[in-house]
C-alpha cells in the first residue's frame, strides 16, 4: 500500500494514524490501526488469503464491520473502499 496516499486519505477523513505495519515480504499483507474521537479502527489486508476488512477495536476483543474480497482491487480501489468504510462508521459513530 503506499503509506502517503493512505495517510493523505486518512487525514482528510478526520483519522489519525497510531500504528502502520507493512509486511512486504509477506504476500504485501498490511494494518493500521487509526483513531477518530473515542473509537479506535484496524484496516487489515491480507493479501495471501484476498481480504481487505476493518475492525472497531475494543477494549477486550475486536468487531469486524466489514470485509471484501480484495484480490482484484487495485491500491486506489483499496482506498476508495476504505474512505467509504469510514464515512459509513463515522456517520453510525455520530448517531451513537
Amino acid at each position: 500500500m503506499q503509506q502517503a496516499a493512505l495517510y493523505s486519505m486518512l487525514n482528510a477523513s478526520g483519522f489519525s494514524v497510531q500504528v502502520f505495519e507493512d509486511y512486504p515480504s509477506f504476500f504485501g499483507n498490511w494494518r493500521i490501526i487509526l483513531k477518530r474521537g473515542q473509537h479506535t479502527y484496524e484496516v487489515v489486508s491480507d493479501n495471501r488469503e484476498g481480504w481487505l476488512s476493518l475492525w472497531r477495536l475494543l477494549s477486550d476483543q475486536g468487531q469486524k464491520l466489514f470485509e471484501i474480497e480484495s484480490t482484484r482491487l487495485t491500491q486506489e480501489q483499496q482506498l476508495i473502499q476504505i474512505a467509504q468504510w469510514l464515512e459509513a462508521v463515522t456517520q453510525i459513530d455520530l448517531n451513537m
